[in-house]
């Protein structure tokens, strides 16, 4: 059964090569993954500080998971009156028999503005990005031993032109708006990743890593003490793309001093090559200033025969600390 659902892994990933040319580590909780999601958003929260750290960890049911890890800090700070906020955001992610690893270290800078109600940021983020992979669980033609029928790895691989690791600096930008009107607040955001084009190979040729472009919108409803912010995310990127679009709901519980809030939601994944991609569920609460959120993937895509329908699962944490400074500002005057 397992050698079943490792050819239906290799089929899918040939028949969909081309599709998916070229596609960055993703979340499907997008909008609880800021840092990655726009460099604008590095500090756009109120609060001091925030720590955000997500998990994910995909086809286990294939025995290879695709697992992925990050973690971000970003901080407010003044500068004459205006409003900037640096951040750090660490990824490392490790996917297949072959160990793919990748470790991303980023520093972000943002600067926000509000003009006439219009809450505009500008961001940019620039790193280092370093990958490697192990030869020890993969096999070669060379390695076919004709005398037992079967693969040695103890045999040479003839790969001598192959390198084992590959690092590169890369730099994303970023833009975001909103405003607050009567019964909601509309939002929108606009970024760039790998804007340099960084040479990316294992081989001894040119790869160039393609830029990136994601467009995400939203809209934040309070109806008392309910919410709901129903959301979308495209990407793109040479020939892939990625479209996802849903809505949390929740509650806001106003006489509880530890959670505060509970909310659920429902997401679905598109990439515009398969009629639909994957169903995500999305349950969580906020536990005094902690944001716990927790998703599954259904898969509803070619591989869903392999996978049993069985996609990804993923948890998000977001930590704001409470801001000290003044909401209000108050002049004392002496009595008349």
């Amino acid at each position: 059964m397992k050698k079943f659902k490792y050819i239906l892994l290799i089929v899918f990933l040939a028949v969909t090569s081309i599709k998916l040319t070229a596609q960055d580590i993703h979340f499907s909780q997008f909008y609880a993954s800021p840092l990655s999601l726009n460099p604008a958003y590095t500090g756009n929260f109120d609060g001091d500080w925030r720590i955000t750290n997500n998990y994910r960890n995909q086809w286990r049911a294939l025995s290879i998971p695709f697992r992925t890890i990050s973690f971000g800090f970003d901080r407010q700070f003044w500068l004459h009156s205006e409003k900037f906020s640096g951040g750090i955001f660490v990824v490392n992610d490790k996917s297949g028999p072959a160990g793919l690893t990748v470790n991303k270290l980023f520093l972000s800078f943002a600067w926000h503005k509000t003009i006439n109600g219009h809450n505009l940021h500008t961001g940019i983020q620039g790193g280092l990005v370093f990958k490697s992979f192990s030869m020890d669980a993969l096999t070669f033609p060379s390695q076919f031993d004709m005398t037992t029928g079967y693969f040695n790895n103890q045999l040479p691989v003839n790969e001598s032109t192959t390198n084992l690791g590959t690092n590169y600096p890369d730099l994303n930008f970023g833009i975001g708006w909103s405003k607050k009107l009567r019964f909601f607040e509309p939002e929108a955001g606009l970024s760039f990743f790998h804007l340099t084009m960084p040479k990316e190979s294992f081989l001894e040729n040119n790869n160039r890593l393609p830029i990136r472009t994601a467009l995400n919108l939203g809209l934040n409803i309070p109806i008392k003490n309910w919410f709901a912010h129903p959301m979308v995310l495209f990407m793109k990127q040479i020939r892939a793309t990625d479209f996802l679009a849903g809505f949390e709901f929740g509650y806001n519980l106003p006489k509880s001093r530890v959670i505060k809030q509970v909310f659920a939601g429902y997401f679905f994944r598109n990439d515009f090559s398969t009629a639909f991609d994957a169903s995500i569920a999305v349950i969580g609460l906020q536990y005094k200033q902690l944001r716990l959120g927790f998703s599954y993937d259904i898969n509803s895509s070619a591989l869903k025969a392999a996978t049993n329908h069985k996609g990804a699962f993923e948890i998000s944490l977001i930590y704001i600390s409470k801001s000290t400074i003044p909401q209000k500002v108050t002049l004392p005057c002496d009595r008349l």
